[in-house]
């Protein structure tokens, strides 16, 4: 059979070329990101830098120099103290406030005025998300953060990344259909979904597991959206919890990149995490690779044809639809 590759998304999706959703996008992980070293990173069809201010906070900007264009991570740009210093004509800007600070070659002071376009940036769950809003607006709802995890001890298992051609509005979609958890992943029962709750920072959704369908019978399966673009999902039983903490943000229109970190919590010895966390680790990361075996190829239909046992796809497109909108 000859080997299979995603077309253009522009014959995928009526919403190819539309604009990306509003809401947080993960652009790096915060230990990624040190004192004294900007980090290029790109998304969302822009170039930006990823770096800490001198108060030690993960900060997003545009990666050009207002200046005259250039790459402020090229060269010999660098950042000290948190302040930013390009390298085509030795700019310095405050990265905290944005503001140009210094011109060594010119004796009028710059204007606060004329600055790097920072973006609102926030630190959750070991993320650094940036907002973006299709027209620029002002962020209108706050990142999700996990309360189970401020709780007890947690440790970070492991991360996972995959890079992904699915059609980008049809990614979480996938958690609402059910019926492929049985058909796709071979499960020997479906999940039912109890309650669905819209929430400031998006949509909670309460799920119920036949315990004898499980490895570890699951007492809680709860799932947290930050509006679309990214998923805290929770499983706990008796004497253990797991919590995958999974982002997606579009590296353009055409592909963007998925990362999963797996945190479990804390049972005192590393022999009994892993015991927890493998299983859990490897049969995700198995699951996310069927996924995207479909889901790299398909079409986003606009009126899918759906039947009984399906799951409630339809309430997931009205809950994201105001989103990109």
């Amino acid at each position: 059979m000859p080997e299979l590759a995603p077309i253009p998304m522009k014959f995928r999706s009526p919403h190819a070329n539309d604009p990306f959703p509003r809401g947080w996008y993960c652009v790096a992980d915060a230990h990624e990101i040190s004192d004294g070293a900007m980090l290029p990173v790109s998304f969302l069809n822009q170039q930006l830098i990823v770096y800490r201010t001198a108060a030690g906070r993960a900060q997003v900007t545009d990666a050009y120099c207002p200046h005259l264009g250039a790459h402020l991570a090229s060269s010999d740009g660098c950042i000290k103290d948190g302040a930013i210093t390009c390298p085509f004509h030795k700019w310095t800007f405050d990265g905290g406030e944005g503001h140009c600070t210094s011109i060594p070659y010119a004796a009028v002071p710059p204007s606060r005025t004329l600055g790097l376009a920072l973006h609102p940036t926030r630190e959750v769950d070991g993320m650094v998300m940036m907002w973006h809003h299709p027209q620029g607006g002002a962020p209108d709802f706050e990142p999700y953060a996990s309360t189970a995890l401020q709780k007890d001890k947690w440790i970070l298992f492991e991360t996972r990344t995959w890079e992904s051609t699915a059609p980008y509005r049809d990614l979480f979609e996938n958690l609402f259909d059910t019926a492929h958890i049985v058909q796709l992943h071979g499960a020997s029962k479906m999940p039912t979904m109890k309650k669905m709750e819209q929430q400031g920072h998006g949509l909670t959704v309460h799920y119920a597991i036949d315990p004898e369908a499980e490895q570890f019978p699951i007492d809680t399966f709860e799932v947290n959206f930050t509006g679309v673009t990214a998923i805290n999902q929770l499983f706990a039983g008796q004497g253990w919890a797991t919590n995958f903490v999974i982002s997606a943000t579009p590296v353009d229109h055409e592909r963007f990149i998925q990362k999963a970190r797996l945190y479990v919590k804390d049972l005192g010895s590393q022999a009994a995490n892993e015991m927890i966390g493998k299983p859990w680790l490897e049969r995700f990361a198995y699951e996310v690779s069927q996924d995207f075996k479909v889901l790299d190829y398909k079409k986003h239909l606009l009126k899918p044809r759906l039947c009984g046992g399906d799951g409630p796809i339809y309430q997931y497109r009205e809950y994201a639809r105001q989103y990109f909108e």
